[in-house]
């Protein structure tokens, strides 16, 4: 798919869609995301946060309302995400968050102490898309400013894969709409930008348990996959370990 098919698969689905669902179908990914977010939130204390590409932005409120000294922007290209979102906060009395429909392969106009994607850099369609995307998000960090960057990675989606295999399980493909990341080729190209202040994956013991034990039981027994089973349930509480799953965070400073 293409830039324009890829924007409009994400606006089709909003405008159909305005479930916890709509962005992901894997409700405890994006509730692990948003932990780990939250941690390094509270951690680093900025005044300023962007979340880039934040869909229905459903953990930038989340994050908002735990953090009631930094203000939050949210951005997404999609303007029926962003309509979503600002659905989503009409009622609520939230004072330190506004939503905005954005792209991040354009220039952003503000400036922030910490900026994050939670895959939203992987909807590009090319290397080049992602790169400017990352050099946009450089630019618009205060100095010392940090970038959370939690997308997907082709390494360790094939270790999973490979352990699917090994169970007797067919491989998981990567979605039309998806690009995901060489980790050695990200890392070659952000040593100019940012340095590298942490690297975690996040979803690899989530990962072994929800994609390779619960698929394997549904499997054995005819079960359709249930993303709200409590095999995810529990699985998004286990601590990180391994490199068996796509999603990482890499939280970058800037040089």
């Amino acid at each position: 798919m293409n830039f324009k098919e890829i924007k409009k698969y994400w606006d089709d689905r909003a405008s159909t869609d305005s479930t916890a669902q709509s962005t992901t179908q894997d409700v405890y990914l994006r509730e692990i995301e948003c932990n780990v977010l939250s941690e390094r939130i509270n951690k680093y204390k900025p005044r300023s946060v962007a979340d880039m590409g934040c869909g229905d932005g459903r953990t930038t409120i989340k994050l908002s309302q735990k953090y009631l000294s930094s203000l939050f922007s949210g951005y997404d290209y999609s303007s029926h995400m962003i309509s979503n979102a600002n659905d989503l906060i009409s009622t609520m009395s939230i004072h330190n968050l506004k939503f905005e429909q954005q792209d991040v392969c354009e220039k952003l106009t503000q400036y922030f102490d910490l900026i994050y994607t939670t895959r939203c850099l992987i909807n590009l369609p090319s290397w080049d898309l992602q790169r400017d995307a990352i050099k946009n998000i450089h630019k618009a960090l205060n100095k010392n400013g940090l970038y959370l960057m939690i997308e997907n990675f082709i390494d360790g989606h094939e270790n999973f894969n490979q352990v699917r295999k090994d169970f007797g399980l067919p491989e998981i493909g990567m979605r039309d709409h998806n690009n995901f990341f060489n980790r050695k080729e990200l890392l070659d190209f952000i040593s100019g930008y940012f340095s590298v202040v942490e690297e975690v994956n996040i979803s690899s013991t989530y990962y072994l348990v929800s994609r390779v034990i619960y698929s394997k039981i549904c499997s054995e027994k005819n079960l359709n996959i249930d993303y709200f089973n409590d095999h995810h349930r529990y699985a998004a509480g286990l601590p990180f370990s391994g490199e068996f799953g796509p999603v990482r965070l890499i939280c970058l400073k800037k040089l």
